[in-house]
């Protein structure tokens, strides 16, 4: 049984295509050395603008204010005075501006120039968000930044939604942002709101890093740390420690409080400097005494491994700086004292109170967008611990923290669709779930590879078993039986087609396979499509029912007259290839016509082939449908045509992405296209290590010419090379297609 049957391998590309190296893509240049002096030569234009903006201030213009506040708390033009910052908030947030309610909001979460207060941030954000709109709309790219974050976060009364987010970054990137910019790019980089797409990501980096450092240039703040961020990362290329911070220590030097702890960071961690804990803990200090949670976090972990100065670790001092940042919306901390808090009260009461304890600091980190606080919260609601049981809120902050790339959720996600606990039985959203878990890091300083790799290992055999359900023929959704009786024989054949399904998987009823034999074909005698496509199944098999290809192709046509896509595809498969009928190839077309127009991705890709010698343009429409629901031969198809510029304009960068997706579902033909590219250079950065991985996919598959290409390529490359491409080709796991909505 061909349940995935397409037609001919195309997009076969030849090995000469990949003959010579492309040259490797210029890094961005390094201006950071002569970043003081420019500094210097700007300060008199700074402090200009703050004198121009505070005297607008004092006019009462709250635009101004909050103009001023910003200035205050980076130091840009004037010494950083972070209780100076929250009043000049506070006042812009009166006047009724959207962005001095917002920033107010933020100062008030993270406790900068004023004690922390939730409420009030909750407060101060949801007046905010109404009025952020109407200056997004007039242009005001801070505005949008604010708003995108309100979706990212859910705050503001607004439901967490980070492709909302990212699609209003994505249009103040097209209005000139490059904060936006930078933002987008950590989306793609991580997956969130949209397919993890790194590529597009380090294109989005090494796009917005020169006009940060221009922008770092003429003075701003904000522009200097983002530019020292991508430097200390791999995101956009080759990573500069040493660079990053000619970015970062003058802002912290003059004050500002997040440089201060990065500074810190990176002297513990001997990152671009020596190695220093007490250079670390003097800037840890100097921002910690500015509010700052990571540096208050950051110096309970110095005192709790004893690198803080004082001697032995010191767990009691540990704990309690965790507690300070946890108090300042540092949401790690946050969860991390939930976690610490084990339910070990002497009597009942004490332990209810460690539970209820317990579950505010893990639901603080959920609304701070932690992910493993949000499965914490989950798992607390869905086990009734601190707080009423609720179904309904387990499963919110589950798809929350599963959205978060939090395997745990991912999961458990799954079996809950799976069972139909608490949400209507969906075996498709389980499946969306189970190929999320594929997606996992794997990069090599991802901490917890193994246990993702071995996660991801158990999401694919899951999914195996239940999209084999599907392919079969059973539905989807599964409703809940009404009683342990069956139904009568003239209930509607939907009911009776239920009824066999919830015998055969023991839905809610005793597993019965012989009854719901007899259940299937009542039902496929009704005129049930669905039961006829069972039965053409059973029948192709010769599972539980007799092998009979004529009944079998009977069944089929039954149920594909009557607008079933699966089993269109499959009839026009037996009547292309002359299979329990006589050989029709316009007959055969038809149905896929059919099975195409019905959504089914192998009719698509089957329609497309008989379309393309031809009617181009039309074979080109199918290929580019059935590579968005993830058909592997039709992305590989649409790769080789994207190479080229076959039927649609040429774009190598998208035909490595089409040849990426259906390489990681383990197409040989598109796994030696990929590393074709990677070698090359041909829209990915040249990489011989991941050609090599790839061409070892390709040939362990057997493809011949892959395992020509590595005869010829392993020699050049270093042992180190050759040890990092054999250590990821054993570890290699497919990553399945993950259907999104329409911002993912």
């Amino acid at each position: 049984m061909r349940f995935a049957f397409t037609l001919g391998l195309t997009g076969l590309l030849s090995v000469s295509m990949f003959s010579q190296d492309a040259p490797v893509p210029a890094e961005a240049p390094t201006r950071g050395a002569a970043l003081p002096d420019k500094l210097k030569a700007v300060a008199p234009k700074l402090a200009a603008r703050y004198a121009a903006e505070l005297a607008k201030a004092k006019a009462g213009d709250a635009l101004a204010q909050h103009a001023v506040s910003q200035l205050l708390q980076w130091g840009q033009g004037v010494p950083v005075d972070l209780p100076a910052a929250f009043e000049w908030a506070k006042k812009s947030a009166a006047a009724g501006h959207a962005l001095g309610q917002f920033r107010l909001g933020l100062m008030y979460r993270f406790g900068t120039g004023v004690d922390p207060d939730e409420a009030k941030s909750n407060e101060s954000l949801k007046r905010a968000a109404p009025g952020l709109p109407a200056l997004v709309k007039a242009g005001n790219v801070t505005a949008a930044r604010a708003l995108a974050l309100l979706h990212y976060r859910g705050w503001g009364a607004l439901e967490m939604d980070k492709g909302a987010a990212l699609k209003i970054f994505e249009q103040a990137a097209k209005a000139g942002d490059p904060f936006s910019i930078s933002e987008m790019a950590d989306q793609y980089w991580d997956g969130l709101g949209a397919r993890r797409d790194r590529d597009r990501a380090r294109k989005l980096y090494r796009e917005v890093l020169p006009k940060l450092m221009t922008l770092g240039e003429g003075g701003s703040v904000k522009a200097m740390f983002l530019a020292g961020n991508i430097w200390a990362s791999q995101r956009h290329g080759r990573r500069d420690y040493v660079e990053a911070l000619r970015w970062q220590r003058p802002i912290a030097e003059q004050g500002f409080a997040e440089a201060e702890f990065i500074l810190g960071a990176r002297y513990s961690k001997g990152h671009g400097v020596e190695k220093n804990d007490p250079v670390a803990m003097e800037w840890y200090r100097k921002a910690a005494s500015q509010g700052n949670s990571g540096a208050i976090n950051n110096i309970g972990w110095m005192l709790g491994y004893g690198r803080a100065g004082d001697g032995a670790p010191n767990p009691e001092k540990a704990i309690e700086h965790y507690r300070r940042a946890a108090e300042r919306g540092n949401a790690v901390s946050q969860n991390n004292v939930g976690l610490r808090l084990k339910n070990d009260g002497d009597t009942e009461e004490e332990k209810a109170a460690i539970l209820k304890e317990r579950f505010q600091w893990h639901r603080r980190a959920a609304e701070n967008d932690n992910a493993r606080g949000q499965f914490e919260l989950a798992g607390m609601y869905d086990a009734g611990e601190g707080i009423e049981s609720n179904l309904a809120l387990a499963v919110k902050w589950y798809k929350r923290a599963a959205e978060n790339d939090n395997s745990g959720a991912q999961l458990e996600l799954s079996k809950i669709y799976n069972e139909g606990r608490g949400v209507p039985h969906d075996n498709r959203v389980s499946l969306q779930w189970l190929a999320r878990l594929t997606e996992f890091n794997r990069d090599e300083d991802n901490q917890s590879f193994a246990l993702d790799r071995q996660t991801a290992q158990q999401a694919l055999e899951n999914y195996a078993t239940i999209n084999g359900f599907l392919n079969a023929g059973w539905p989807a959704r599964l409703g809940k039986p009404e009683g342990v009786k069956a139904p009568p024989e003239d209930a509607p054949p939907a009911t009776l087609f239920q009824h066999a399904a919830h015998l055969t998987f023991g839905f809610g009823i005793e597993q019965n396979q012989k009854e719901a034999i007899r259940w299937v074909q009542l039902a496929a005698d009704r005129g049930l499509a669905d039961a006829q496509y069972v039965l053409a199944v059973w029948h192709e098999q010769g599972r539980r029912v007799g092998l009979n290809d004529k009944k079998s192709f009977e069944f089929y046509q039954q149920a594909a007259d009557q607008g079933h896509a699966a089993a269109a595809n499959q009839l026009g498969v037996k009547l292309l290839l002359g299979e329990s009928a006589k050989r029709d190839a316009v007959a055969a077309r038809k149905y896929f016509t059919r099975a195409a127009e019905g959504g089914h991705a192998d009719g698509m890709f089957n329609l497309a082939v008989q379309l393309a010698p031809t009617d181009e343009a039309a074979a080109v429409k199918w290929y580019q449908r059935a590579a968005q629901l993830g058909q592997p031969r039709a992305l590989n198809e649409m790769g080789a045509r994207l190479l080229v510029g076959q039927g649609v304009p040429k774009d190598p960068e998208a035909a490595a992405r089409n040849f990426r997706q259906a390489a990681w579902q383990g197409h040989g033909v598109a796994q030696f296209n990929f590393a074709g590219l990677c070698r090359a250079g041909q829209g990915v950065d040249t990489n011989e290590v991941e050609a090599f991985v790839w061409f070892c996919q390709a040939a362990l598959g057997g493809h011949e010419a892959a395992a020509r290409q590595l005869e010829k390529l392993s020699p050049q490359l270093t042992l180190a090379q050759r040890q990092t491409a054999i250590r990821k080709t054993k570890n290699w796991l497919p990553q399945l297609h993950v259907q999104r909505g329409e911002n993912q």
